[in-house]
């Protein structure tokens, strides 16, 4: 009696563990499921040289008029301006994000993003990506012009605007027009050779930037927007953890690390009223 009385309790106490386990389990997947649904829409503006000639103005070149527009009015929107480090504390890290971020990159690096939209960011506390071409910032360091119309950030530059400016990869030299389209790999181009490249070139903006005294970036702009699976492997493979196109579309980033690669933005062209463009780049 005593030794079946004895199995009896420790098959009970086995099947209250097991339940309990269960439960727990259970538990865990229902916090899983609720963690992983978490989303935020995410629009993300993009931005190229800033200039006061009127001639000037088009699809990349903008007036500060036009930006100051557009900051007030994503500021009476109630958006809030988010970095690529706020993203990926947000899937990595379980960081909060504003209830209505938006996301303002300027591409390329120029002198004039400095002149012109840094001071009306920093008025309106506000912030945004600046992804440079490598190339480009290492040459006007070196010669040390600044001039509006054609130079593009120094590096004191960058260190003096880094309470705004969080800054980005955009390729070392990457931009010029020929065969290749960007950082793609060209026809008929031996694979191993073009990873080699593109890993190259990558590292040495990275490199720079670091030596610069500034976080190394862990996003990647593609030039021309121009994107493939291979490339997308090759960064990854390196440490990148966003990468930015150029497909115009609104984007919905989640607790899952892999929302953050390949995200859309919205080109803001002179042509466009302020509001106009952003009923459509905040999907009014």
């Amino acid at each position: 009696m005593k030794y079946g009385f004895g199995r009896t309790a420790v098959q009970m106490a086995c099947t209250l563990l097991a339940l309990c386990l269960g439960i727990g389990l259970l538990r865990q997947e229902r916090m899983r499921t609720v963690f992983s649904e978490e989303r935020v829409t995410l629009p993300i503006i993009m931005y190229h040289s800033i200039l006061k000639d009127g001639a000037r103005q088009g699809k990349y070149v903008v007036s500060p008029e036009v930006l100051a527009r557009d900051l007030d009015a994503l500021r009476a929107r109630g958006c809030e301006t988010v970095t690529v480090r706020d993203l990926i504390a947000y899937t990595r890290d379980g960081a909060p994000l504003p209830a209505k971020p938006v996301m303002l990159t300027f591409d390329d690096g120029y002198y004039n993003n400095y002149v012109y939209a840094y001071p009306l960011l920093r008025q309106r506390g506000m912030r945004a990506v600046v992804s440079i071409i490598g190339s480009q910032t290492a040459l006007f360091t070196e010669n040390g012009e600044e001039n509006a119309y054609w130079s593009h950030l120094r590096a004191e530059r960058l260190r003096e605007t880094e309470d705004v400016f969080e800054i980005q990869n955009h390729s070392w030299n990457l931009h010029e027009y020929g065969e290749r389209r960007g950082c793609l790999r060209r026809s008929g181009e031996d694979e191993a050779r073009y990873a080699k490249l593109l890993h190259e070139d990558t590292e040495q903006t990275q490199q720079l930037i670091e030596e610069i005294g500034l976080p190394v970036p862990e996003c990647y702009t593609y030039p021309f927007g121009a994107c493939s699976e291979e490339s997308e492997r090759i960064l990854r493979k390196m440490g990148f953890l966003c990468t930015l196109g150029c497909e115009e579309r609104i984007n919905t980033v989640t607790r899952d690390p892999e929302s953050l690669y390949q995200l859309g933005r919205f080109n803001r062209a002179a042509f466009e009223s302020t509001d106009d463009f952003l009923r459509r780049a905040l999907g009014e």
